[in-house]
């Protein structure tokens, strides 16, 4: 495997002086700690980085990282020094076909396709995550006139999904279905990323 040395400044992103050097270095959550695609192997200078935080630790395991100085770059600053990496996309674990997907049940896509049919000029629902609620971030579903360039669409029973690229690390994996609660109905969503939801269900960190 090719290694890489950088000089990093203090205080400066593994990933950003990687990405500065030119070297081809996966990043595609763009550094929200939502992928391992930028996983590294520090072969030199690792005592010049901030430790791992638990997340970081909890990302790499996940993606099958078990190298003792494997490192998400997006993650690792620098107290200013050289640093050796060895590019590491090979050594992590692929992710099953669909995992990143984001599906619709059977009974969420008729209770969807309901609400699509009171909007005649919506050609999606539109998944989107904003920062609130009572656990960090609130999930909103509406219906979409338009297909924006940056959306990523998933067809799932029947229905379309449209997801934008910040809301896309906060959902990949994502299943969408209906729960009853007495007379009302409501979205309940399964979200792998989620690492704490309120009893709403509306909302997640």
């Amino acid at each position: 495997m090719e290694r890489y040395r950088v000089r990093l400044a203090k205080g400066e992103r593994l990933l950003d002086r990687i990405l500065g050097a030119g070297i081809p270095l996966e990043h595609e959550c763009g550094g929200a700690l939502a992928c391992a695609s930028c996983c590294v192997i520090v072969r030199e200078g690792a005592h010049t980085l901030s430790p791992a935080g638990t997340d970081e630790l909890d990302m790499l395991e996940r993606a099958g990282a078990d190298e003792t100085d494997a490192r998400l770059a997006c993650q690792a600053r620098s107290g200013g020094g050289d640093v050796v990496v060895e590019l590491a996309e090979k050594r992590i674990a692929p992710k099953p076909p669909g995992a990143d997907a984001i599906s619709v049940t059977g009974r969420a896509a008729r209770f969807l396709a309901a609400q699509l049919a009171r909007h005649p000029g919506a050609v999606a629902v539109r998944l989107a995550v904003h920062p609130s609620g009572c656990s960090g971030f609130r999930y909103r579903i509406d219906p979409a006139d338009s297909i924006l360039e940056e959306d990523r669409i998933f067809e799932s029973g029947g229905v379309r999904v449209a997801v934008d690229a910040s809301s896309l690390p906060y959902l990949q994996g994502t299943t969408v279905d209906v729960v009853q609660e007495g007379l009302a109905r409501r979205l309940r969503f399964d979200n792998p990323n989620a690492r704490q939801s309120c009893g709403c269900g509306a909302s997640f960190g």
